[in-house]
């Protein structure tokens, strides 16, 4: 088909034409550009600014929400015949104001729930250069932010921790009454089921989590449609256009050639032989690798705490809360991966990686792998030549609000253990992946069309199993470790329970510890001071008087007891004789008659009335 028909057939192909031949040059040059910063791990710093003026974007739309907020509300009032009191309206606005809006701060933090989640302490001499404007906590803001897509319902009171740690065997809990104690432990347990019932702790922790204030994203403007004007819908549509049409491309351009460059790099490195020159050229090259990647969802991560990273073979440990964390953490040092094994893309990216360096895959449904991959992991570890492994002990995603049960099965190994937190922020964009609605493309899609990626990882120091200690209170030290650094709530809850029920030895051991806990509950009678039966002051807090008051009263319980075999005896007996009375029929009869003129008659009323006092005192 000769080219003269071509603009008849398509009038518009020639302006898309030199629409594609001016813009190629700039745009194959910026890729260029950045894919050979980020291989030596060098920028420009367009990504800083880019988050600064995201920021001030976000807090002029903050305000604009509380203006159409405000406006609604007068028009509701207005329309239900009430008066709007404008000192009503300046107290919110306080709440709403620049400090505390949520993006209203070139330092802003994301307060958690109270009773939940402890202030993160700042790291001193941070050398980022704009960490104030994407830092993830601050001393100004107040705004609440909440681990679910919905706001809390329901505001829980301090619960009662049945932790074996919180007290010894030999300690006592002093409660007025234990009977009453129970009755109030009952009520609470009845009320704290009421409340799991209206929102439970764990199924919040496998949601989005709720932002405070819109950042111009279809998918987290459930919580702020019905305060969006005009304004707002306009800048909406400016960042759909720009996402959309020069991001995404940009994006899905430096993904293809990390992709690329994975798949070539790997396959080159497989065919050198094992020894330093493979190990330094694997490190270069998975380097160079994930920070070209991680221009593919413009991600900003700060490094905290560099000198406790690991730098040789061991196990390093991390909260899970989506697949790029291997990516995130991979541009500040190499790891030996283990983890699912998978099919597709991500099924191509463990191939390509296992051509290169030792990673462990394992399929969870086969039950001969679990002791396979425990062997292959533990001789990996004492192999100093080895890279150090990357274990996310949870096993699942959690929204990062959150730390769950950490897996045991990696800190039985005996090795030192490098412990890692990541803090998300979800204001540019939210990381967490929902494997159970979201599908790997369309998680994917979601990262390349968020506005940025911005993440915080701290480097704890390496921590050791005690010689006393087992490995689930290790590996709960460890996790405790890691939420309070990350300013994230430690859970002891399975993240199993994503997908299933909780299991029966979970609630038996519930049981199990209230059981113990009220084993040792005594009453304030039980310990107040007295005298025993020699006189002898028994004073509370007093060792040698708790001892003597424990002499006197096993002597006491002795006493009693063996006048209760006494008491036992003598009643067989009366009864014993009783029957061989009734036995002797109209005989036995005459004689009872006479006998109750007899002087025996008063022996045996005797009898019954020591009998009827030694049982009184034994109910008493």
């Amino acid at each position: 088909m000769p080219t003269a028909y071509l603009p008849a057939l398509w009038p518009g192909a020639e302006h898309i034409l030199v629409l594609v031949a001016f813009c190629f040059p700039p745009f194959f040059i910026l890729v260029t550009t950045v894919v050979l910063l980020a291989s030596f791990g060098k920028s420009f710093g367009m990504r800083e600014r880019y988050v600064a003026v995201l920021l001030r974007i976000f807090e002029w739309g903050a305000s604009e929400l509380h203006t159409s907020k405000r406006q609604l509300k007068r028009a509701e009032s207005q329309a239900q015949g009430l008066l709007y009191l404008e000192s009503d309206s300046e107290d919110e606005h306080n709440m709403y104001s620049h400090n505390s809006s949520g993006f209203g701060s070139t330092e802003t933090e994301f307060q958690e729930e109270p009773m939940e989640i402890q202030r993160l302490k700042r790291t001193e001499g941070s050398t980022a250069s704009l960490m104030s404007n994407v830092s993830t906590h601050s001393r100004k803001s107040g705004r609440v932010r909440h681990g679910s897509g919905h706001s809390n319902i329901i505001r829980r009171e301090t619960a009662i921790h049945l932790d074996e740690d919180d007290f010894n065997d030999d300690d006592e809990l002093i409660v007025p009454n234990k009977g009453w104690q129970v009755i109030k432990d009952s009520t609470f347990f009845i009320k704290a089921g009421v409340e799991a019932i209206i929102e439970d702790e764990v199924t919040s922790r496998f949601q989005a989590e709720q932002l405070a204030s819109w950042n111009m994203l279809t998918r987290t403007s459930v919580s702020f449609y019905q305060c969006v004007n005009w304004k707002l819908a306009v800048l909406w549509v400016i960042g759909f256009f720009f996402r959309y049409f020069f991001l995404l491309p940009l994006r899905f351009t430096f993904f293809i050639v990390g992709m690329i460059f994975l798949v070539m790099s790997t396959a080159v490195i497989g065919v050198v032989p094992n020894g330093n020159l493979k190990k330094k050229l694997n490190e270069r090259c998975m380097l160079a690798c994930y920070r070209i990647l991680s221009r593919a969802i413009t991600a900003l991560v700060y490094f905290h705490d560099s000198h406790n990273k690991a730098k040789t073979a061991g196990i390093c440990v991390a909260n899970h809360t989506s697949p790029i964390d291997v990516l995130i953490l991979s541009t500040d040092n190499v790891y030996a991966l283990i983890g699912q094994q998978h099919q597709g893309l991500l099924g191509i990216i463990q191939r390509a990686l296992s051509r290169a360096s030792a990673h462990i895959w394992f399929d969870r449904g086969e039950s001969k792998d679990r002791s396979l991959v425990a062997n292959t992991l533990k001789n990996h570890c004492e192999d100093s030549d080895k890279l150090p492994v990357l274990i996310f002990p949870e096993g699942t995603c959690i929204n990062n609000t959150s730390v769950m049960m950490f897996k045991k099965g990696s800190f039985e190994v005996g090795t030192t253990i490098y412990p890692i937190a990541m803090k998300y922020d979800s204001r540019f964009g939210d990381a967490f992946w929902n494997s159970s609605e979201v599908g790997w493309f369309e998680y994917i899609m979601q990262m390349m069309t968020s506005w940025a990626i911005i993440c915080h990882v701290w480097y704890l120091p390496p921590m050791t199993r005690l010689p006393d200690e087992c490995a689930v209170n290790f590996a709960n030290r460890v996790k405790k470790e890691i939420a309070k650094r990350g300013g994230l709530v430690d859970l002891d809850w399975d993240g199993g329970l994503k997908r299933s029920r909780v299991p029966e030895r979970l609630v038996t051991k519930q049981q199990n510890k209230y059981f113990q806990r009220m084993n040792r509950y005594t009453t304030f009678s039980e310990c107040d001071s007295g005298r025993n039966e020699d006189g002898i002051n028994i004073q509370i807090g007093d060792p040698e008087a708790d001892q003597l008051q424990r002499s006197s009263l096993d002597h006491v319980q002795e006493e009693d007891e063996e006048h209760s075999k006494n008491l036992t005896a003598e009643l067989d007996d009366l009864f014993e004789d009783d029957q061989e009375e009734h036995g002797q029929g109209e005989h036995c009869v005459t004689e009872a008659k006479d006998f109750e003129h007899s002087d025996e008659k008063e022996n045996f009323d005797n009898k019954v009335v020591e009998s009827e006092d030694s049982g009184s005192r034994i109910s008493g």
